[in-house]
């Protein structure tokens, strides 16, 4: 039916933003917890040197089995998967908020990474399986922009509730906001990968064996650097075997009939481009918030409340790349604009690392945020365009592989090189050496996306 003008995004994206509202409370759930630690380990009388694992047993269970859930979802329905994720997420979140144990805590939140693993890769396949290719870059943008939110909001809910209500309602608030995403979601067409095995019992077992333990064992190696050193064996032992284990999985992908990961995928050049360059934004990112992070709390001396707020209008910025990256993948190439991100982000971090007045180390947050959200962003809405619906939870699977495993080894290198440079004290020349380090990179990554970016009529990937 012809129309005069097409809908505004807002109306297109409002039967899925039960999708967007799943994103939403991972997203709030994983960055506000970091606020409320120190009060969690006053009330349990532990310290919070143990309670870390609360973020990176969690991280543990999300970065290894996105891939293996992302081709559950192919196979048993993705709508089926998300669901179970969602109650997954929100009964552990429910379980979190009353336990008192340490342990159990702690448990508790490994198998919410479960439920965060099956939810991040499958939400937004769920939507690009339902919608056009024309509407879907707005639609995807809102949704992208929703999850953002909880990014933005995260820290100032972590330390407001943590310093108001009590810590447990860090994880109680996600409940009633997974009840109205499952409620949601049921509504939703279900949509499954019709070429691949019909039930989990023809799911590749040996690549998920593989995968898991591999992603496993090089996420433990990299949590362990900052406490037992680069040369370990406790560091060193994970990450050969880690390697292996993720060497095996590549040569089984390329032998069995249907693979979690199809080996064309990485032969893919647009994919290949925004999944390299979404990686590297994301680091970017997250080196950001560590070095602003350490600045506002240890050198200026900033409360974890005020520190908070001060991030909650640095992201504001942050918030706006989703409905952003939906305008831009209408007009221009994804490559090119994540290219022009990775370049502006070099100097801004470089200038996060200088600034001294606090006001305008606002402003210059402000710009940090934006430009590197904007990359990893639109990695994640131009993945679901550069690929053949039926590959979108595969390809964001394994893009969310790498944003969150590189993210964790690009933080434990910018923290060697700001313990190294300021002998072990976080110091202005320690975080402007790791800010400029990220930097370089992201310069010379931005200037070679800018130069590989594709041209339009790459071929697709081929369906095995």
């Amino acid at each position: 039916m012809a129309v005069s003008e097409p809908p505004g995004a807002l109306r297109l994206a409002r039967p899925f933003l039960a999708v967007g509202m799943a994103r939403f409370c991972v997203q709030l759930d994983f960055f506000s917890l970091n606020l409320a630690l120190p009060t969690i380990a006053r009330d349990l009388g532990s310290s919070v040197t143990d309670l870390q694992w609360l973020l990176s047993g969690y991280l543990l269970a999300l970065g290894s089995l996105l891939v293996p859930a992302a081709r559950a979802a192919d196979v048993v329905g993705r709508r089926v998967v998300l669901l179970v994720g969602i109650a997954v997420f929100g009964t552990t979140s429910l379980v979190c908020g009353l336990v008192s144990s340490v342990p159990v805590l702690i448990a508790a939140r490994v198998v919410q990474g479960v439920g965060a693993a099956m939810i991040m890769p499958t939400a937004f396949a769920l939507v690009t399986n339902a919608t056009g290719e024309d509407e879907r870059p707005r639609i995807m943008g809102i949704l992208i922009g929703l999850a953002g939110l909880g990014t933005a909001l995260g820290p100032v809910v972590g330390g407001v509730l943590a310093g108001t209500l009590g810590w447990r309602w860090v994880f109680l608030v996600n409940v009633p906001i997974a009840v109205g995403a499952f409620l949601g979601v049921r509504r939703m067409a279900e949509s499954r990968d019709a070429t691949g095995p019909r039930s989990l019992a023809g799911l590749d077992r040996w690549g998920v064996v593989t995968v898991v333990g591999g992603l496993a064992l090089v996420s433990l190696a990299i949590d362990d650097v900052s406490s037992q050193g680069w040369t370990s064996p406790a560091t060193v032992g994970p990450l050969l075997g880690g390697v292996v284990l993720l060497a095996l999985f590549a040569r089984n992908e390329t032998r069995v009939a249907h693979p979690l990961v199809r080996p064309s995928l990485l032969r893919h050049g647009p994919y290949t481009v925004l999944l390299v360059a979404g990686a590297l934004a994301n680091v970017g990112a997250d080196v950001f918030v560590l070095a602003a992070t350490l600045d506002l709390q240890t050198l200026r001396d900033l409360s974890a409340g005020e520190a908070g707020l001060l991030f909650f209008v640095a992201s504001a910025s942050m918030a706006v790349c989703g409905p952003l990256s939906g305008w831009l993948a209408r007009r221009m190439p994804a490559a090119r604009v994540m290219g022009l991100s990775l370049t502006l982000s070099a100097p801004v971090l470089v200038l996060l690392g200088l600034v001294t007045p606090l006001p305008l180390y606002v402003v210059v947050m402000c710009l940090c945020g934006f430009t590197t959200s904007i990359g990893y962003s639109l990695a994640q809405l131009a993945v679901q365009t550069v690929l053949p619906a039926a590959r979108s939870a595969e390809g964001t699977s394994v893009l969310l592989t790498a944003l969150v495993t590189l993210g964790g080894l690009g933080v434990v290198v910018a923290t060697a090189v700001i313990e190294a440079v300021g002998d072990q004290q976080v110091t202005e020349d320690g975080l402007l050496a790791a800010l400029a380090g990220v930097a370089a990179l992201l310069l010379v990554a931005g200037l070679v996306t800018l130069a590989r970016a594709p041209r339009p009529g790459d071929p697709a990937p081929a369906g095995s």
